[in-house]
């Protein structure tokens, strides 16, 4: 161990291990085969010290924070001393740290002079893994088996040899060979990048220098995280929600948490929660530990590093078979409706303590549409479309508009329409604000994002939503957002979908699908905006004059395009009586 501290060093070391993260991210971007990855940017990669501690996190999604976390003691377990230069570990086992089969993870193991001194890891998602459902994430699935091909941690390349038939077997079971084998390959690039980073670092600094930094970061990670847990009151936070579709039809499934905070230490604790369902919206233990963890870190007013430190002070807990730990074989790949709004539950039982550090509800969590053609084109035609609304209101701003949610670490995009139609038999027809969506307040939540496709041929969508029967919820005094819809129109006809969290539905040549996602709840009282705000988005378009007047108070004269200061504190006192204030 050194014999002093040096902080330049430290500061040094974070930023170089966080820089190799990246690069194994902008590794995997530009070799990646499939639009969700090259495009989108859903994975998320990592470094792992031997003991299977995490040391660093790309800049990419947050929620990833804790996969690497759950999957490296079976790794470890499994593996030992049967690791060698070279090798390649790859798993997509929802019961083994991972989160459902279209996440699959890579590791592999890091040598220096002839000694394992790390890993490096990168999850993605991909566009199929086989299964009853395009996409594997259907939600009429009742078993994990019904989910696609299970990859339960096995070496993809031994001692550098790449495991042909293990890629034959994957690619004979999807919808989309290519994206997978090609993103496959990707993700070893991303590997083998971390792996090249970790060992130049060793290079400069030597083990010892290295291991010692690591855990000045992982020491300081902690201190932060605590801090920031003793800045909330000592006390116990109940949050109470019914989540809406349990994928049977049935009245939804109760959901309840207690975050018990006591000096510099949380527990969130699930008991009082529904049991699993026969349905696939099973969220696995492991990723409900990452949501619990992505909201505590989403409200970390640091930079401190993402690495185990940051886990530490933090305890989650479950009852064995409820919806948020089940067991197997319970199906879970529709799990991400479910895993946004464990986050949204965390954030609201914390404004009973802290509202000046959390935010409004946004739209509920990454939406998507999996599109299938009946027809083998030839060429790569399979899409997975994610997409995303926006942020609710904060306690000093707006939110923010056509982002992902916040626990994702804005990472991921929207792909555009022009690789869309290159690539897949869809036109995309709009994209863009839908105006008097965000709900009002002090400060006003993101406006709703719509989306609409043309089919080219005929085909089976999946539509995904995460909030379908209740809107975002506002904060001290803001209002809430607005509902999902959803129309599919042939020629003049034009249904109304069912307001059901995931659509599964065939599609016909020159059909078109309208998706309107939630718009984000507001934060603070609508009467204290300020006009000058109201103003601004009247001009943008974002609301309507008529609108500013019935949630703001404010009167605009739109022939001077400006405030009417008399007739808004007309309007607002009259508005204020209304409220009894």
């Amino acid at each position: 161990m050194p014999s002093a501290f040096d902080p330049i060093l430290i500061e040094v070391m974070k930023n170089e291990l966080t820089a190799v993260a990246e690069e194994m991210g902008i590794t995997m971007k530009r070799t990646a085969r499939s639009l969700g990855a090259k495009e989108g940017s859903d994975f998320s990669t990592a470094l792992v010290d031997a003991q299977g501690l995490l040391i660093a996190q790309g800049l990419t999604i947050g929620v990833h924070l804790g996969y690497i976390m759950g999957v490296m003691p079976w790794v470890l377990k499994k593996f030992g001393d049967d690791l060698q230069p070279g090798d390649v570990i790859v798993s997509n086992d929802p019961y083994g740290g991972v989160s459902h089969f279209p996440d699959i993870v890579l590791v592999m193991p890091i040598f220096w002079q002839e000694q394992l001194v790390g890993f490096s890891a990168i999850v993605e998602h991909h566009t199929d893994i086989g299964g009853r459902f395009p996409g594997g994430m259907g939600i009429a699935s009742a078993e994990v088996y019904e989910e696609g091909v299970c990859i339960p941690g096995v070496k993809l390349f031994s001692q550098g040899e790449l495991n042909h038939d293990l890629v034959d077997m994957i690619a004979a079971n999807v919808r989309a060979p290519e994206d997978v084998r090609g993103d496959l390959d990707a993700q070893a690039a991303a590997c083998r990048r971390g792996a090249q980073g970790v060992r130049e670092l060793l290079d400069r600094h030597g083990l010892e220098q290295f291991a010692a930094c690591n855990e000045q970061l992982r020491q300081y990670s902690e201190r932060a995280m605590r801090a920031c847990i003793a800045a909330i009151p000592d006390g116990s936070y109940v949050c109470t929600d019914l989540f809406e579709d349990d994928g049977l039809g049935g009245e939804g499934v109760n959901l309840r948490l207690t975050v018990t905070v006591a000096d510099e230490s949380v527990r969130v604790d699930f008991d009082g929660t529904g049991p699993q369902v026969r349905s696939a919206i099973n969220v696995p233990f492991n990723l409900t530990r990452a949501c619990v963890y992505v909201a505590f870190r989403s409200i970390l007013e640091t930079d401190a590093p993402a690495n185990s430190g940051l886990m530490a002070p933090i305890q989650v807990t479950a009852p064995e078979g409820c919806v948020v730990n089940p067991k197997f074989p319970g199906a879970v790949g529709a799990r991400g409706m479910l895993m946004w709004r464990i986050i949204d539950m965390v954030f609201a039982a914390l404004a009973q303590a802290i509202p000046d550090k959390v935010y409004a509800a946004g739209e509920g969590g990454a939406n998507l549409l999996v599109y299938t053609p009946q027809v083998d084109t030839g060429v790569p035609s399979m899409l997975l479309d994610i997409y995303t609304s926006g942020w609710g209101a904060r306690p000093n701003s707006d939110g923010v508009e056509g982002v992902t949610p916040m626990a994702a670490g804005g990472a991921m995009r929207s792909i555009p329409a022009e690789m869309i139609e290159r690539e897949c038999p869809v036109m995309l027809e709009g994209f863009g604000f839908l105006p008097d969506t965000g709900g009002a307040g002090q400060y006003r939540g993101a406006l709703s994002v719509y989306r609409q496709w043309r089919f080219l041929g005929e085909g089976r969508v999946m539509l995904r939503t995460c909030r379908v029967k209740s809107v975002p919820y506002g904060l001290a005094g803001g209002k809430d957002g607005t509902p999902f819809a959803a129309r599919l129109r042939s020629g003049e006809a034009e249904t109304q979908l069912p307001p059901e969290m995931l659509i599964d539905t065939e599609v016909r040549s020159g059909e078109t699908l309208l998706h309107v996602q939630p718009g984000a709840g507001g934060y603070g009282d609508p009467l204290v905006r300020d006009p000058q705000l109201v103003l601004d988005d009247v001009l943008d378009e974002k609301i309507s004059p008529a609108y500013a007047e019935r949630e703001y108070g404010v009167a605009i004269d739109e022939r001077t395009e400006q405030v009417d200061w008399q007739r808004t504190a007309q309007l607002r006192a009259t508005l204020q009586a209304d409220l009894g204030g």
